[in-house]
This record gives structure tokens, C-alpha cells and sequence, in this order.
């Protein structure tokens, strides 16, 4: 069930600010050779899904800039459905931002992170080749836990609402 990220979605800053035009924004930092990390995350509350898909912009030595948008679901679903939403989400923005940006194949610019180890102890290990393939197999490279710290860092941060929390402690 592949699920698309809306280009009419609300994207925002960790802090706060609204970003009218994601796609334009990320584009000019793209020109100037920086790298996109993308991932996903979701957290089951009372009364829904909520999933966060962040869009990382690294400036290696310089830091980076994070972009992220909110989308809800029904909140009984499988894991295997809750990751591969999250896998898709994550893929659908790459492949829009690949696209849009004309990006040349000899240069990856667009690295796609999956929520998923793995490590034999965590449930999520049944699915990790089939989210990873998904991915490698749309062209994109994949980063997988631990080192998919872009869905099990950045996502997870502003999924849990972490960065307005920080905010607060420091008002």
C-alpha cells in the first residue's frame, strides 16, 4: 500500500518556522552541493498515527538545516504496515526531490534512511531487506539502524515533539 507524501503538506523548521516551499528550498541548497538525508518516523497516540517525515540538508563541517511535515493515519495498524508507510513516505519525498531537482546519477545527493535493525532482537529485523530493497531498488542508498539516524534521531525527535519541549525549558 504505497502512500504519497501530499505536495500541498505544511512543512516547518525544529524551530518553528514555517516553510512555504520546501521543494524550492531544499533545491538551492542541493545547487550549492549539499546532501539530503531523508526519513520517517511515527508514534501511536490515543486517538491516531501520527507520522513525521523529516528532510535533513547536510553542509559538511557547517552543520545542516531539518525540514519536517506531519501526516496522520488510523491508529490500529501493523508493525509491517507502520514501517513500510514510514519507508514509503521517506521514498515518495526522495523520488519527488530526485525529479525535481535533475539531479545527475553520477553524484548521490539523496540518501533514504529506514526505521528498521537489523539486529535479530528487535521485531523490526523480520522486514529490514524488504524496506532496504524497496529502497535500493527505486535507485537511492540506504541507511538502515544504527545508522539510519536520520528516521531513529531526527524523525523520532520531532515526532515526540522534543524540539518545542526544549523551547519551553528555555523561554
Amino acid at each position: 500500500m504505497r502512500r504519497q507524501v501530499d505536495p500541498e503538506s505544511r512543512w516547518w523548521t525544529l524551530g518553528g518556522a514555517e516553510v512555504l516551499d520546501v521543494m524550492s528550498t531544499v533545491r538551492r541548497l542541493v545547487q550549492r552541493g549539499q546532501t539530503v538525508h531523508i526519513g520517517t518516523d511515527a508514534q501511536k497516540s490515543a486517538h491516531r498515527m501520527e507520522f513525521v517525515t523529516v528532510a535533513c540538508v547536510l553542509n559538511p563541517g557547517k552543520g545542516g538545516r531539518v525540514f519536517y511535515t506531519r501526516r496522520f493515519d488510523r491508529k490500529e495498524i501493523s508493525l509491517f504496515e507502520k514501517l513500510s508507510t514510514e519507508t514509503w513516505l521517506s521514498l515518495d519525498l526522495a523520488i519527488r526531490m530526485h525529479e525535481a531537482f535533475d539531479l545527475s546519477p553520477e553524484r548521490q545527493q539523496i540518501w533514504v534512511h529506514v526505521d528498521a535493525n537489523p539486529d535479530e532482537r528487535y521485531d523490526s529485523s523480520d522486514y529490514v531487506k524488504q524496506l532496504a530493497g524497496m529502497v535500493a531498488g527505486s535507485g537511492f542508498p540506504v541507511l538502515v539502524k544504527p545508522n539510519a539516524w536520520c528516521a531513529s534521531h531526527v524523525a523520532d525527535f520531532a515526532v515526540k515533539n522534543k524540539h518545542f519541549r526544549a523551547r519551553m525549558r528555555a523561554a
